[in-house]
């Protein structure tokens, strides 16, 4: 169910046809590139959990951009949506694609499924 950070934003798309929010909501996902880097520098083993403690996947916590402080300042950064400028704009579209990412891990760390 990873794909749902992918097929949410091509969904709005669908709506709405605004191809910078569409750049926007898949350049949020890059937050985890986190993960790819704790694999490559031997902290998480490439087919693992980070927290295999727990049983699950999580990812909020354990990861430097997985954390709360970071998750208010995406959502505070959503307020360049309201910008007429054109850069300000896809800012806070990646602000809120990185968010949304972050509410569907918590919402996976808490239902148990990976999504």
């Amino acid at each position: 169910m990873i794909f749902l950070h992918y097929i949410l934003p091509l969904v709005l798309f669908y709506f709405l046809r605004d191809k910078l929010m569409l750049l926007g909501l898949l350049l949020g996902n890059l937050i985890d590139l986190d993960h790819v880097y704790y694999r490559i520098i031997g902290k998480v083993g490439w087919f693992s959990s980070a927290c295999s403690s727990l049983g699950k996947e999580c990812s909020i916590g354990f990861y430097p951009l997985h954390n709360p402080y970071l998750a208010l300042l995406f959502c505070l950064g959503t307020l360049f949506l309201f910008s007429k400028k054109k850069p300000l704009r896809l800012c806070g579209w990646i602000f809120l694609g990185a968010f949304i990412h972050y509410l569907l891990d918590a919402l996976a760390f808490f239902s148990g499924v990976m999504i």
